[in-house]
């Protein structure tokens, strides 16, 4: 990449076909996204930020958009991001001021602002469960797996569950995407990026991402307190013990999906990291099997995980 500045640092942009650097000059800097290798992409990025930019949180502020290159040159929140600060004295304090600015984007959200938006489907869901089928289990050497079985207890109990699909979903809102913002007050300290896969779907989503996270092996011991604050503090029209059925089916959907990633990735890249999250989502995964009440589905998993 040519550039005239004085200092040019390359950032880990994960599994994202992205490419992200941190730009100084003197004492300033700025982050450049390089979305040149997938131009949609780069058009979602700029849909959602339109949508999230009227909202009362903190995201990064854009500066330039290059609409040849496909390049946008942003605010840097710095180097505090989530993932990298927590510990178990400030592990609490983090997931509830993440929970809050979920909260608060729920409370917020234009139903209209969201048209342009996709809407999360059962074809979604059976993409992402096929994941778990194609890597995990042929990894397990389980070839009697029932798979078509598997399918349609998964479609019978996404419209038994009757979801709500309308609401905002960041999608992957989890501590590698929060940034602690130690100059701004109350829920603002939490910064939040990487939003260009949003899309409609269930008003607890982004809440599985940050207290279900796949990455990080840290204790569910929050988890109730945290669900709980969430629902007391949005307009949810389903009763607590519904929404929380929801919440622990589309986790189990995510972890399910997760697990053949995982693996997936690991085949492919032959990197040791994969399996470390493989073993923290299995566990994560057992530990929501729990919470479901749909015998068929939780004892083909209980028999082939």
């Amino acid at each position: 990449m040519n550039s005239d500045h004085s200092d040019l640092e390359k950032i880990e942009d994960g599994l994202s076909n992205k490419l992200i650097y941190r730009i100084t000059k003197k004492e300033n800097t700025k982050i450049i996204i390089d979305f040149s290798r997938d131009k949609q992409e780069f058009k979602n990025f700029l849909t959602v930020y339109e949508i999230l930019q009227k909202i009362n949180i903190s995201i990064p502020k854009i500066y330039e958009v290059n609409q040849k290159q496909y390049k946008i040159y942003m605010q840097d929140f710095g180097k505090n991001r989530f993932n990298k600060i927590y510990n178990k004295n400030n592990l609490y304090k983090l997931l509830k001021l993440a929970v809050e600015n979920i909260i608060v984007i729920q409370n917020e959200s234009n139903l209209n602002n969201l048209k342009k938006l996709k809407e999360y489907t059962f074809e979604d869901l059976k993409i992402e469960l096929k994941e778990f089928v194609s890597y995990y289990i042929p990894n397990n050497k389980n070839s009697n797996f029932p798979t078509s079985k598997f399918y349609e207890s998964w479609k019978s109990i996404f419209y038994s569950q009757n979801y709500n699909m309308k609401n905002f979903v960041h999608k992957d809102f989890e501590f590698v995407n929060l940034f602690f913002l130690e100059n701004c007050e109350s829920h603002l300290q939490c910064g939040i990026i990487d939003f260009q896969s949003a899309f409609k779907g269930f008003i607890g989503w982004d809440l599985i991402s940050l207290l279900e996270n796949p990455r990080i092996n840290f204790t569910q011991n929050y988890n109730d307190k945290l669900i709980e604050y969430f629902y007391d503090n949005t307009s949810i029209i389903e009763n607590f013990n519904t929404f929380l059925e929801q919440y622990y089916v589309l986790s189990l959907a995510r972890q399910t999906r997760l697990l053949g990633r995982w693996r997936k990735l690991f085949s492919t890249n032959n990197d040791n990291k994969y399996l470390n999250y493989l073993k923290i989502t299995k566990f994560r995964t057992i530990a929501t099997l729990k919470n479901i009440k749909n015998y068929e589905l939780r004892s083909m998993y209980e028999k082939y995980l």
